[in-house]
């Protein structure tokens, strides 16, 4: 499990040493992870705009990815818990080949 969340690690975040993909559950139909991001102020602003970029980028990089496409298209999904300092929970993105055309 530990390449599997190195190799989302550098799919979804590249370098950014501030978010990191701290757990990874595989199930029959759905990749589950959590991606925790580190010392950012969490006001409502703030929430608000990690939730919309979150909404917006990681879909989008998910969706490009050979190996979850194919997974994708299989009726299955990917689901991303975004939390903050801790486990302040700021969003989930659920990804569906629907989210992909």
């Amino acid at each position: 499990m530990e390449e599997l969340k190195e190799q989302f690690q550098e799919l979804l975040f590249d370098e950014d040493e501030k978010v990191r993909v701290t757990s990874i559950k595989v199930e029959e139909n759905v990749i589950a992870l959590r991606a925790h991001i580190s010392n950012v102020e969490l006001s409502a602003k703030n929430k608000a705009m990690i939730a919309q970029n979150s909404q917006k980028i990681l879909p989008t990089k998910i969706c490009n990815s050979v190996k979850l496409s194919t997974w994708l298209s299989q009726g299955k999904w990917v689901s991303v818990d975004v939390v903050a300092n801790g486990s302040n929970p700021v969003t989930n993105v659920r990804v569906t080949n629907d989210s992909c055309t």
